[in-house]
């Protein structure tokens, strides 16, 4: 039986996902909770090379961080190093496959399999960006609840109706024949089913310069709260003039030595944000300024910019560089099959519906003007309610 280890602090949303990941698979596995531990940490990143959280190890030998679990499981290579083999039947075709398992699908799920309606959950990872969210303070009934502690609750409602699921599969590509759609994963798998419900949701935009991805987990960071204690005492870059990045300066004051945050114009966060970042002793502001590359050899040494107003170029002696510049959707997939606008997100009509019948879409893949989480959940449940008139209509 292989042997799994998991370094994890206690709110860590990306430790979360990969526990549900390894426990949706039916895997058992060792926390080793580096919380309030700083032997542990420096254990950790002895072994792992790394200051990020989670740390997963598979026999001794180290696997990386969430991304790299879930990237092993979407292409099949997780199994085969666990050996073992799918349990969904894949010849079935259901009556509704949803596609991401954030509030709005696993809305969508609940809604679809009350109609009973053959359901399948095809999701790279569990509880989208609300996996990530600290706190929620404005979803009806809960009147502060973590956004992981909230995914859960999502999540054990569905797991009552018995949904079939795939979680950690990344859908590449969707095809129709005829009234069935049939949807391919990064793995190799092919499900097929007579409606479909998208809700893959957005995620994080990188920079895209040098040095990002070779150093990602080795002082590049997207996620402040997980992984900001463990730069106690050094310096850090923040890229980002948006919400996230004013809060996540805010939090990085009282722990960093020092804190650069790096926009490339003007704030765009609340007013509020703004002026507890002006008040930050250890705040340095520099705005206007483009990130030009991220260096390194093991870890992260310096972060090169260049102000945008001056010409001027420079290089900060950094440690970490935290990334928080906004969204976009996860549509890539869909690009050739829907109508998407200018960010592309999908296009649809109140009820969820796109321009291809049987083919819905709820949440903040799609064109909707407020990215919430309690219309997310409202757009699901529609979507759900609308693939079931669709079906009851087909001869």
């Amino acid at each position: 039986m292989p042997t799994l280890e998991v370094y994890s602090k206690d709110w860590c949303p990306y430790c979360a996902k990969a526990k549900a990941l390894l426990k949706s698979k039916g895997l058992t596995y060792q926390e080793i909770d580096v919380t309030s531990d700083e032997t542990l940490q420096q254990q950790m990143i002895a072994r792992a090379g790394r200051r990020t959280v989670p740390q997963i190890f598979l026999d001794g030998v180290s696997i990386g961080g969430y991304d790299d679990l879930a990237n092993l499981n979407a292409t099949g290579e997780l199994d085969q190093r666990l050996g073992r083999t799918a349990t969904v039947d894949l010849t079935k075709v259901y009556d509704v496959a949803i596609i991401g398992a954030g509030p709005a699908g696993l809305s969508a799920a609940i809604y679809a399999v009350r109609k009973n309606l053959a359901t399948i959950i095809i999701a790279f990872d569990l509880g989208g960006q609300l996996g990530t969210t600290y706190e929620v303070a404005n979803y009806p009934g809960f009147q502060l609840v973590t956004g992981p502690d909230l995914v859960q609750k999502f999540y054990e409602h569905a797991e009552q109706y018995g949904i079939e699921k795939l979680l950690g599969e990344k859908v590449i590509t969707m095809q129709v024949e005829g009234r069935t759609k049939v949807i391919a994963t990064a793995s190799g798998r092919e499900i097929r089913a007579k409606s479909v419900i998208v809700t893959t949701g957005a995620q994080k935009r990188k920079l895209n310069i040098p040095g990002e991805k070779e150093l990602a987990g080795r002082g590049v960071v997207y996620c402040s709260t997980c992984d900001g204690p463990l730069f106690k005492n050094l310096e850090i870059a923040i890229v980002g003039g948006g919400n996230s990045g004013l809060e996540a300066a805010i939090e990085m004051n009282g722990t960093a030595k020092r804190v650069y945050l790096v926009s490339r114009g003007e704030w765009s966060g609340d007013e509020i944000l703004q002026d507890k970042v002006m008040a930050a002793k250890r705040v340095e502001v520099l705005t206007h300024h483009q990130p030009l590359a991220i260096h390194g050899k093991e870890r992260v040494e310096g972060f090169s910019l260049k102000n945008l107003q001056t010409g001027e170029e420079r290089r900060l002696d950094v440690q970490g560089v935290f990334i928080e510049v906004g969204l976009y959707p996860n549509t890539d997939f869909l690009l050739d099959l829907v109508e998407t606008n200018e960010r592309g997100e999908i296009k649809v009509d109140r009820h969820g519906q796109t321009g291809v019948r049987g083919l819905f879409a709820a949440g903040d893949a799609t064109d909707g003007h407020d990215k919430q989480i309690v219309i997310a959940a409202g757009e699901g449940a529609s979507a759900a309610l609308a693939a079931f008139e669709y079906l009851v209509k087909q001869v």
